[in-house]
């Protein structure tokens, strides 16, 4: 089959994709609004810091992106954040007596429950829910992490008023003092993740090594007053960071499921030798564009220039300079993963073209 031919198919299903569903309004999680209103330390739920011998508890630490980890990349240096935080942690407005917190937490937008997860030791998320939401350029997903405790059920369809569970510290790390909602907003990266997947994985395609998340904040505001939100266009406003090459070796799944991220010709009637498949800092794919050149391997074709290794501005993803950039072994398992294909391409695949 041609590329023109695919690249028809492609359109003609995003057509009748357009006349069943409409891009959404994503609403506040809880009934904690201050993010509309004075947002900080009202909205996000601190961390405890100890950086420099001096102890904080900065809100920002609940915010989403390079907000954990602070070092200098050199001595008298701006502060920088090595680790990522992918979503945001919103604070509990109500407790009882014992300081429980008694927020209600609801699906942000209509969708459908696709994973339930009731055993807080299963997950670093404790008890934690997935709802799939239908646009017309692909699916989104919200997850809601360290519940107390869930009411819903998977196939469940639920608005954005649907009661998901309640607002808890389940999961690593947490306490009474520090309860709050952690929500994700993001794609899948691979629906055969599963597959993929070689450790112990009790959550399938829900696991959230396979959703990478950009801003809940930058969403909710965006959709504040009533305004519908748009994936690509936001997309568009992202920052690229680096730039992987690929082998093309078929269509992405991801590509599938979000034809919008390609940046090539619709008219094409050959399959490009290679893609460049461009990322954020924190590892969200923001486009994927022809190359007429070959590559066996994953490798990095471009990288934004900062004053310190790229290992502490990518997540692990990619070490050295901006000069000599390559991915660390993370990044190549990541990259890895949006490229696997059963019986095109796999790791064992991936090892020989090493």
């Amino acid at each position: 089959m041609t590329i023109g031919r695919i690249s028809a198919i492609i359109v003609a299903l995003c057509a009748a994709a357009w006349a069943q569903t409409r891009d959404l309004v994503y609403h506040l999680p809880t009934d904690n609004t201050a993010l509309y209103t004075t947002g900080g330390d009202d909205y996000f739920m601190y961390v405890d810091r100890n950086f420099e011998g001096v102890k904080s508890r900065p809100w920002e630490g609940g915010t989403y992106g390079m907000v954990r980890n602070p070092f200098r990349p050199q001595p008298g240096a701006p502060v920088m954040y090595s680790r990522l935080h992918e979503g945001i942690d919103v604070k509990p407005i109500e407790r009882d007596a014992q300081s429980e917190p008694q927020d209600d937490v609801r699906a942000i937008a209509p969708g459908k429950v696709v994973h339930v997860s009731t055993n807080p030791r299963h997950s670093n998320y404790g008890r934690y829910v997935v709802v799939a939401h239908e646009v017309p350029e692909g699916t989104i997903y919200s997850l809601y992490a360290h519940l107390s405790s869930t009411t819903c059920s998977v196939g469940q369809k639920v608005t954005h008023r649907s009661v998901l569970g309640r607002l808890g510290y389940s999961g690593v790390g947490l306490d009474k003092k520090r309860a709050h909602l952690h929500l994700e907003i993001g794609l899948m990266i691979n629906q055969h993740f599963a597959d993929f997947f070689t450790g112990e994985n009790k959550h399938g395609n829900f696991n959230g090594m396979n959703l990478a998340g950009f801003d809940p904040a930058a969403v909710l505001k965006a959709c504040q007053g009533g305004r519908a939100f748009s994936i690509s266009r936001y997309f568009s406003t992202l920052r690229e960071h680096y730039r992987v090459a690929v082998p093309c070796v078929g269509a992405l799944d991801i590509l599938k499921r979000h034809p919008f991220l390609y940046k090539g010709s619709r008219t094409e009637r050959r399959r490009p030798e290679s893609l460049e498949l461009a990322f954020t800092a924190e590892g969200v794919l923001i486009g994927i564009y022809p190359a007429d050149y070959s590559v066996e391997s994953p490798r990095i074709v471009s990288c934004r220039q900062m004053p310190t290794v790229q290992q502490n501005c990518t997540v692990n993803r990619v070490k050295n300079s901006s000069v000599n950039a390559a991915l660390t072994r993370s990044g190549l398992n990541y990259i890895t993963q949006y490229l696997w294909q059963q019986g095109l391409y796999s790791p064992a695949r991936m090892a020989k073209t090493r």
